[in-house]
């Protein structure tokens, strides 16, 4: 990487409980881009200086079984719902219903997000949490 070019991101966080809804049982690296409990403010700046398509997962301020998408875009942020319908997961309004979070995440991220604003976004790169 050049001198000046956004770095991929590093971010410490005390470990938490992680809901079964986004643990990736088997997947490469687990849930790493899941951050709990933070505010949409935390969330952006977590992603301030990430690369766009960054991206972390926290639990919904608004509903507390959902899930709240943060990504970096060349535009700003972007904050997408994860809403829970009976057993599935769907991201915005438009996407496939999901059995997982996981699932949701691996979709987008060799696709483009179905979000009005984002269309041309996939999920590429995570923002890791670092358990102390």
């Amino acid at each position: 990487m050049g001198v000046g070019d956004p770095q991929p991101c590093l971010v410490l966080h005390p470990n938490e409980y992680c809901p079964a809804a986004v643990a990736d049982n088997g997947g490469e690296g687990g849930m790493r881009w899941y951050h709990g409990a933070i505010t949409r403010t935390d969330a952006e700046n977590l992603l301030r200086l990430c690369k766009e398509c960054s991206y972390l997962i926290r639990n919904s301020q608004s509903k507390k079984n959902d899930y709240s998408l943060s990504l970096k875009s060349s535009q700003g942020f972007m904050h997408m719902k994860l809403t829970r319908t009976k057993d599935k997961y769907i991201l915005g309004e438009n996407s496939l219903p999901f059995d997982s979070v996981p699932e949701i995440i691996h979709h987008y991220s060799t696709r483009r997000l179905p979000i009005k604003g984002a269309e041309h976004l996939s999920l590429l790169y995570p923002v890791p949490v670092r358990t102390l």
